[in-house]
């Protein structure tokens, strides 16, 4: 009899240990088969909304990284302006395009950079390309304030105006169009996809970018590490066998959008 009772205290023991020890883990998101990923809608050739899927270059490498580690991903264009906040409310898990820097550091945890992007200036046409801030000095630059390209710009070209009051990028450009600013810095492969769609002939394309950013994959600070650490050795098993170059090539983005190897 005190076998029996002395086995079913250890069981009981054990249980509650063990559903202490799932809580914790669902509880920090470890071990989730499915992470819900925003992005900016649109922001081609990243990633866009079409027939109510996202789609891009951003998506296709995250979900054949992710699928390395037998985790499905779940897309939702949302608003620059939204993104951060769904993130740090804990309404979706993360983002899946972010720019990495030390500001950003403090708030977020990030995966190794997937890809390099950067800043370019876009003018009204037919002025010259403008490849360099330095030309720009008591004009006004419109950019978003959400994107990292108004931090920097403030920070390094102080005698540069920099209007912030922009929701999104065509916004942006249509300040640029209305005389309101000088320029727009925008995303140097996002801004040339957008000019040539929905602004034809009407900027100056610009020759080479600004400036030059890494971009990974978001969380909140001390939330998903694990996922994190997932998705980072899924990059590099697609980087290893062909497949990310494979898709680089599928959207014609430039060989500079590789990150360098380590």
């Amino acid at each position: 009899m005190k076998k029996c009772i002395l086995a079913a205290a250890t069981l009981i023991v054990f249980l509650g240990l063990s559903l202490d020890v799932a809580w914790s883990q669902t509880s920090a998101g470890a071990g989730k088969a499915t992470y819900r990923l925003t992005h900016i809608e649109p922001f081609e050739p990243f990633a866009v909304v079409k027939g109510g899927a996202s789609e891009g270059l951003t998506v296709d490498i995250l979900t054949e990284a992710l699928s390395r580690a037998g985790i499905k991903v779940v897309f939702s264009g949302q608003p620059q302006e939204k993104e951060q906040e769904m993130v740090l409310k804990g309404e979706v898990d993360g983002l899946s395009f972010f720019a990495i820097n030390a500001e950003r550091k403090k708030s977020f945890d990030f995966s190794d950079p997937y890809l390099m992007t950067g800043g370019a200036l876009f003018v009204k046409s037919p002025e010259p390309p403008c490849n360099s801030l330095k030309g720009l000095e008591g004009k006004t630059v419109a950019t978003p304030l959400k994107g990292p390209l108004a931090g920097y710009i403030k920070k390094n070209f102080p005698g540069v105006k920099v209007f912030t009051d922009v929701n999104d990028y065509k916004s942006t450009l249509e300040m640029v169009l209305d005389g309101k600013a000088d320029a727009a810095a925008l995303n140097t492969q996002v801004g040339a996809v957008l000019v040539r769609g929905s602004f034809p002939g009407k900027f100056s394309m610009p020759e080479k970018g600004f400036l030059e950013i890494p971009i990974g994959v978001a969380v909140a600070k001390g939330k998903h590490g694990d996922f994190l650490a997932k998705f980072n050795n899924g990059l590099k098993a697609i980087m290893a066998d062909g497949t990310y170059d494979r898709i680089m090539a599928k959207w014609g983005v430039p060989a500079t959008t590789k990150p360098p190897k380590e």
